[in-house]
């Protein structure tokens, strides 16, 4: 299912038979305004569990001549807004406190309806250890490549809902959905949800192991890239590189944005003769 938005500027607000939804508004509150609800099947939106047999709920019978529906889980708790009018477009209640936030023309599930439902235990260190083998896999190795066992393993978060900390999985995934969409389309990855994704990810990591696997530092330098914070992405590789010195993405990137330019043409020249059949190496 594709999302297009034209323009984001005149989607702060949603309006339907003059019920106005916008940005602070809460969703609960919006929602009993409306006289008498319909439930309808929601299209699959996500893989993941807690988004199975989704509804969306509206205040006219046909979901097609209401303005935006009610999003709903299965046990009817509301989780966001969804305009059924081009351009379609989401707003979310992410902090799981009944509160709209910004629009997004993509679906992902808010962190807290996984999170409230999956155990959380420090000390299993799976999720941890498959992000370090996708790393390793895709990122650090000559030619970038998955294997099948790595990607079983991978989704088999989205639905094994006895997994621990299945939240830091979410978090992962959504944010490899959006970069992958907008990549498609040509198009930059949405700053405003991309870089708070990512900061969450990375905070969720700390408070769970007391530290950020090397794969979610390289994806956040990229959303603050994407985003043209260039000064924050080049002290926070080079951040990183205290604690993951090896790094070849690390490398590449710090070596990428370094202002000094005889330091560069060092980095370069150690990197070529150090990674010269790495796919990233190849590239510079």
């Amino acid at each position: 299912m594709k999302y297009l938005i034209t323009t984001l500027s005149i989607l702060a607000t949603f309006i339907c038979n003059g019920q106005i939804l916008k940005v602070g508004d809460n969703l609960k509150t919006e929602f009993k305004k409306i006289a008498k609800p319909y439930y309808f099947a929601a299209p699959g939106f996500t893989g993941w569990a807690e988004g199975a047999n989704m509804l969306l709920i509206g205040d006219k019978p046909n979901p097609n001549d209401c303005d935006f529906v009610f999003i709903a889980l299965q046990d009817t708790t509301l989780i966001g807004v969804f305009t059924t009018k081009a351009p379609n477009v989401f707003m979310f209640d992410t902090e799981g406190n009944s509160i709209l936030s910004n629009t997004s023309e993509f679906f992902y599930l808010p962190l807290w309806t996984v999170k409230n439902k999956t155990k959380i235990v420090p000390s299993d260190k799976t999720i941890l250890t498959l992000l370090d083998k996708m790393y390793e896999q895709t990122m650090q190795a000559n030619y970038g490549l998955l294997d099948e066992k790595t990607v079983r393993k991978y989704q088999q978060f989205q639905t094994d809902t006895t997994l621990a900390n299945r939240h830091i999985a979410l978090l992962f995934d959504t944010y490899q959905t959006i970069i992958t969409e907008t990549a498609a389309k040509g198009e930059k990855p949405p700053a405003d949800i991309c870089v708070p994704l990512m900061k969450s990810l990375a905070g969720e990591c700390v408070s769970l192991y007391n530290k950020i696997p090397v794969i979610v530092c390289i994806y956040m330098g990229e959303a603050l890239l994407s985003a043209g914070m260039t000064d924050e992405a080049r002290t926070h590789f080079k951040m990183s590189l205290q604690f993951y010195p090896n790094s070849i993405p690390l490398l590449v990137y710090n070596y990428k944005l370094e202002q000094d330019q005889t330091k560069k043409k060092e980095e370069l020249t150690e990197l070529k003769k150090k990674y010269s059949k790495h796919w990233m190496v190849k590239s510079l």
